[in-house]
């Protein structure tokens, strides 16, 4: 069954269509926006992160099926937070080692934490891997002394390699249950068999990349062709970023 997580889905939906510049903007501006928040801000980011995946006409539900590895994450580090957190206990339940604080902290953690991975799930989904290397690229250009390109070609590869480790991770586990390799009571062998074929195709991955890279002819030295930040594209980073300072303001 094919992933959803940090892949770009197809689509004709406003947020395919803005420009890929402007969404950038825009994720930083909400990532930044969470530090620091409180539980109405993180409500109300929920809220406009929704409407986000409504417009992008992405399914949740699938998409939440594949964040399972990274609920389990966030729940250890709730756990972690609320019984290594100092604070007032619960007046009616004094046997438990927990107290208000720690709830409070620990869900403020998580619920952000979450909120991050939320928006950045939103923003691969909606964004083709060429429209972040140009952003990249863009932004870097009145900095000569930045390898602009290099450093949009890795940021780019480090997407495209993280979500194909995470699709051949779940292709390597399937193979080894379909041999009943879950079976075996050392831990020791189990690993091995999940650690090696993942580690040869994500050296046999690497190798094939370079050689289209050097089979297309990549330098870095050649001029950047980018167009113009479209002025239309601008009104819905503007809203945003009005939209962002209601919390404040109230």
């Amino acid at each position: 069954m094919a992933r959803m997580i940090f892949h770009y889905l197809p689509g004709r939906s406003p947020l395919h269509r803005w420009d890929g510049r402007c969404k950038f903007l825009a994720l930083l501006s909400v990532t930044f926006s969470l530090f620091p928040t409180s539980l109405s801000t993180l409500a109300f980011h929920s809220l406009w992160m929704i409407i986000g995946y409504l417009t992008a006409r992405i399914r949740i539900k699938p998409m939440m099926r594949d964040l399972t590895f990274w609920g389990w994450w966030l729940l250890f580090l709730f756990l972690f937070q609320i019984f290594f957190s100092t604070g007032e206990r619960f007046p009616s339940l004094p046997w438990l080692p927990i107290g208000r604080e720690g709830v409070r902290q620990g869900l403020l953690v998580t619920w952000r934490l979450g909120l991050i991975l939320g928006y950045a799930l939103l923003f691969t989904a909606v964004t083709r891997p060429r429209e972040l290397v140009e952003a990249l690229t863009w932004f870097l250009k009145p900095f000569s002394f930045i390898p602009g390109r290099r450093l949009a070609l890795m940021v780019s590869l480090t997407l495209r390699f993280f979500s194909r480790f995470l699709d051949q991770a779940e292709e390597v586990r399937l193979a080894v249950r379909a041999r009943l390799g879950e079976r075996r009571r050392n831990p020791l062998r189990r690993a091995k068999a999940l650690a090696l074929p993942l580690l040869r195709r994500s050296i046999l991955d690497v190798e094939e990349t370079t050689y289209a890279l050097m089979a297309r002819g990549y330098r870095e030295d050649l001029p950047s062709l980018l167009s113009p930040l479209p002025i239309p594209h601008l009104l819905p980073l503007f809203l945003l970023w009005a939209v962002l300072l209601v919390p404040f303001w109230l």
